[in-house]
This record gives structure tokens, C-alpha cells and sequence, in this order.
């Protein structure tokens, strides 16, 4: 990145710091990989519960054990004082947030809060993006930009949407913010590492132990996907030269017609069971120009992302198999 060469320039530090909440989730935990590969002094807050991954601690980077909605979070958040910050610690799953829409809200709303308060807090802050979610502009049958509306459909993205809006009032209101916060509106990322009960890695245990899959309200549903190992390159990106929001979408296709995807890329039946789910879209459909615009390309594409996850995850589960024989 053309601003860690500058930093030398200015008199600061050796190499760019960044601060990642959530950073051993599914998806950013591959982030912090990707920046703790580049040589970047690479801290994450992560309270290591639901979702995340706490087994790729090697020592590589710093870890702050603590759960963010707490004061303890936000004054390690400051005192570390970062060159970036990312804010994707939440609560992500919609059927949880439907059984608990409550403590949902009082999570992903009050860590969010504190992120916001945290950056405007820092003084070496360079960048500070926000995770948030498709699912912010609600139930579409349309490509939406990034000027489209909020129109969140279930406690989750309503969640996520409160931080939307705080984006927008903290850029309005705190000077020392201004051009300096970019949000992530990401589609449906998959790969290795990914929680067990979304659909393609439920698809991939499928073709790897005959599992049967649930599908829902017959699989109408269209959704955009893209392979988690392209999503740091765009973290990079954006951290470098992004302001505002900018869509992340990826390969659409409904449901239905993903199950017949995986099984012909991976030349393995599925066994799939008729399901019925309460708050679900019908639709998520966005436009990514803008990101284009900058001048990127994803690195993996659909099908490649799909052969890579079934070999890792073939694998991980291979490797738990033989271990409990060892046991035994």
C-alpha cells in the first residue's frame, strides 16, 4: 500500500498497525492471515466465542481476549491507536437474531457504538471501515447501488443498518472522521472455516459424508457468493483509497440451482431435504461498480472457490477422523 511507504516519510511507525475487532471470525480472520502476511503489525480483538476461530492464534499477531461492547474493549481499541481499524465484530446469524432479537440488537449496536467512539478517539487513525451487510437494503429483485435505501427485513440487518446510519451521522458531525470511514457491504462469502450451518459449507458436507441438506421454501431464494480469499485484496483496497460504501456482490444464483452447481463442480450427489424458514428474503442483488471502478478483479473465482473449500474442508475432516482413531 502506497500510504505504509509514507508513514517512513513522516516520521511514525516502521510498518502499518492495524486493529481488527472480530478478527478471528470466518472472514476476517482471513483478513488478519492476509496482513499478518504482508509484515503489518496486526492486532485483534476478538471475545472468541460464536464463529470464531481461535485456533489460528500463532503468536503472529497480537490477541485481546475481550468482548467489545464492553468499556475494557473500546480502551484497547484506543490505546492501541491503530493506522487502520476494522470494525467486523457482530452477531451475523438470522436465525438467531430471530430467537434473540433483542440481545442481537444490544450487541451489534453497542459494539458498533463503541467502534465509531473508538476512532474518533485515535490520533495516527488513517482509515476506519465499518462491516456491514447485503442484507441492509432488504427483500430486492433489483441491483441496488450504494444510494439505494435501507430496508432492512429481519433483526440482524436491522442491527447492522443502526451502524449504516452511525457511519453517515459520525462523517456529518466529527471533523476529524471526515473522508476517513468507508463501510464493506459484502454478498455471501464461503470457504474453509465457515460455520457448519450455512448453505455451501452444509452443501460440502454433504458431498463429503452424505449429510442431507435442508433447503427452504424450495430453494426459491437468490443469493450472490463469493470465495473469502478475495476479500482481503478488497479490505487492502479500500483501506488505501475508499470513502463511503462500496457493494461487494458475486456469483448470483438461487438456491435450487446452487445445489445442481455443486454437484456438477464437484461431481458428487447431494442429499437435500425440503425446509421451511421464517423471516427469509426472497432476494439479494447488488451492484459493485464502484468497487470496480477502483480497479478490482476478484483472484478466485466461483467455481475454483468451491473446489478449494471441498478439498480444505475434505481434508480438516479427514484429519478429525484420524485423530479419534489415534485415540481409540
Amino acid at each position: 500500500m502506497k500510504y505504509a511507504a509514507n508513514m517512513k516519510e513522516k516520521g511514525k511507525r516502521e510498518k502499518p498497525k492495524i486493529l481488527i475487532t472480530g478478527g478471528l471470525s470466518f472472514i476476517f480472520s482471513y483478513v488478519t492471515e492476509y496482513f499478518v502476511k504482508k509484515g503489518w503489525e496486526v492486532t485483534v480483538i476478538d471475545n472468541c466465542s460464536v464463529g470464531s476461530n481461535p485456533h489460528i492464534y500463532d503468536g503472529s499477531f497480537t490477541l485481546h481476549k475481550v468482548d467489545f461492547c464492553t468499556k475494557k474493549g473500546y480502551e484497547i481499541a484506543v490505546r492501541e491507536d491503530p493506522d487502520y481499524f476494522i470494525h467486523a465484530a457482530a452477531r451475523t446469524d438470522v436465525d438467531y437474531s430471530i430467537l434473540h432479537p433483542l440481545e442481537t440488537l444490544k450487541n451489534n449496536a453497542l459494539s458498533t457504538f463503541n467502534a465509531f467512539e473508538a476512532a474518533r478517539a485515535m490520533d495516527n487513525l488513517h482509515k476506519f471501515m465499518y462491516v456491514a451487510t447485503d442484507e441492509v437494503y432488504g427483500d430486492h429483485n433489483k441491483r441496488k447501488d450504494e444510494q439505494e435505501a435501507l430496508d432492512p427485513r429481519n433483526p440482524y440487518s436491522s442491527s447492522k443498518a443502526i451502524g449504516s446510519l452511525m457511519r453517515k451521522s459520525y462523517e456529518n458531525t466529527y471533523p476529524q472522521l471526515a473522508n476517513k470511514i468507508v463501510e464493506l457491504r459484502s454478498c455471501n462469502c464461503f470457504g474453509h472455516r465457515q460455520d457448519v450451518t450455512k448453505i455451501i459449507p452444509q452443501l460440502i458436507r454433504s458431498a463429503i459424508t452424505g449429510q442431507v441438506v435442508p433447503i427452504h421454501n424450495e430453494g426459491r431464494g437468490y443469493r450472490e457468493f463469493i470465495y473469502v480469499e478475495n476479500i482481503p485484496t478488497i479490505v487492502e483496497l479500500l483501506l488505501q483509497e475508499g470513502t463511503g460504501v462500496y457493494n461487494v456482490s458475486g456469483y448470483g444464483i438461487t438456491v435450487r440451482n446452487l445445489v445442481k452447481k455443486v454437484q456438477k463442480v464437484l461431481g458428487v450427489p447431494i442429499n437435500t431435504t425440503p425446509a421451511t424458514r421464517v423471516g427469509m428474503d426472497e432476494y439479494y442483488k447488488m451492484d459493485d461498480t464502484r468497487l470496480r471502478l477502483l480497479g478490482w478483479r476478484p483472484r478466485f473465482a466461483f467455481e475454483k472457490g468451491l473446489r478449494l473449500t471441498y478439498e480444505k474442508t475434505e481434508k480438516a475432516l479427514g484429519a478429525k477422523k484420524r485423530s479419534s482413531k489415534t485415540k481409540k
